[in-house]
């Protein structure tokens, strides 16, 4: 595991992380100064540690918010303030370049932004009074309530996405991946929550509608085509997909992997599966295995995908990697709630403070060295990018 503490070189300045590698760590940060605001692209070199001005921009409109998509080479930035247009600045990461400035305007208000890849950008816009007609007869038609749009970059065009499935999804239901040297797109389509879909179970008698979850995958290249030439719908295959009688989670990606729940109501067996993209095979992983008292619980980490069991044994709590990680030791309850646990060795661990109401006042890091036995408290924000922990 490696700590990287930049508390000592952000000092009371508000920043938001936009990408994490091995060499470097770039952030954003904004400033008001002389009453306009400031938007610096900065970078942090992991080993000369020292920061580096990477572009800054003035922001005329002081409501902008920005939305920011790293990637190898480039840094794709959107500005907004919720109306129907918004600033796209593409960003050379070395030389701080301006590669792309465009103002694209949409129908509707803006909702929200996904960059597939460098290339590639989703915009989801929301209904407004001037259109608010056609997006009612849109939503009869595809049951979706935002329009959707891509923008190409390459070709600074946009292209009105006939996808149900995209549009209906949004963003929250939308994973880009990288498997085995192709950049695939998972969509997480899941009927409700599992309690919503457990009652429906057992009122399924009452029930005459197809009641699913699906989980699919499409190739990111062939989606942009299809959608650049108007198809209606995009092709995607099914990795796992339950009816009323069952349900299936997306839980990570992990090599060529993509890792699922299913769990069937009836006889309660509940297994982690996983697909293979690659060589487009199905397999199971291990079983869930709750105890009655509900002590056991399984917690994951999406990125790499790692899944773990913690025990409850009075106030101690016992953790052994499931799937990813062969981790196997205890720690003391009053550190808080595992996030992860790094090299099968330390666990990150988030400890909530309550106030005489109860509710959480604040909170903080615990990171706890299972070789050791020792933990150190962090009170700062903390992000995770495999084995690297940064501290902000």
């Amino acid at each position: 595991m490696t700590v990287i503490d930049l508390r000592n070189i952000f000092s009371d300045r508000s920043i938001e992380l936009a990408d994490v590698t091995r060499s470097f760590i770039y952030y954003v940060e904004e400033k008001n100064q002389d009453g306009h605001n400031d938007i610096f692209l900065l970078e942090y070199n992991r080993s000369t540690r020292r920061e580096r001005l990477v572009a800054n921009y003035s922001l005329d409109d002081p409501t902008f918010v920005e939305h920011i998509f790293a990637f190898e080479k480039t840094i794709i930035m959107v500005l907004e303030n919720g109306s129907n247009s918004l600033w796209l600045l593409e960003i050379d990461k070395k030389t701080g370049d301006e590669l792309n400035r465009r103002k694209i305007v949409c129908t509707g208000l803006f909702r929200s932004c996904l960059a597939l890849d460098g290339e590639h950008l989703l915009i989801y816009m929301s209904p407004d009074d001037e259109n608010a007609e056609m997006f009612r007869k849109y939503k009869e038609v595809t049951g979706s309530d935002c329009l959707c749009y891509l923008y190409d970059l390459k070709t600074n065009q946009k292209h009105f996405v006939r996808s149900r499935i995209l549009a209906r999804l949004g963003i929250d239901g939308i994973r880009v991946a990288n498997i085995h040297g192709q950049r695939y797109v998972i969509l997480l389509d899941p009927f409700a929550d599992e309690e919503v879909k457990e009652h429906y179970y057992r009122e399924q008698r009452w029930i005459n509608v197809d009641i699913r979850d699906n989980i699919w995958i499409c190739n990111l290249y062939d989606m942009v085509t299809e959608i650049e030439n108007g198809a209606d719908e995009i092709t995607k295959k099914s990795i796992a997909s339950a009816d009323i009688k069952a349900l299936v989670r997306y839980m990570g990606i992990g090599g060529d992997k993509i890792y699922f729940r299913a769990k069937e109501f009836r006889g309660g067996t509940e297994k982690i599966c996983s697909y293979n993209a690659f060589v487009n095979t199905i397999g199971e992983e291990c079983d869930v295995e709750e105890k009655a008292d509900g002590s056991r619980l399984y917690i994951i980490d999406e990125k790499p995908f790692k899944t773990f069991s913690v025990e409850k044994d009075g106030d101690k709590r016992k953790i052994r990697g499931v799937v990813g990680s062969s981790a196997d030791f205890e720690y003391d309850k009053s550190l808080g709630k595992l996030v992860t646990c790094i090299d099968n060795r330390y666990a990150i661990l988030l400890k909530e403070e309550k106030n005489a109401d109860g509710k959480v006042s604040g909170s903080y890091i615990n990171i706890y060295d299972s070789g050791t036995k020792a933990a150190e408290r962090y009170d700062c924000n903390c992000r995770i990018e495999g084995s690297t922990v940064v501290l902000y």
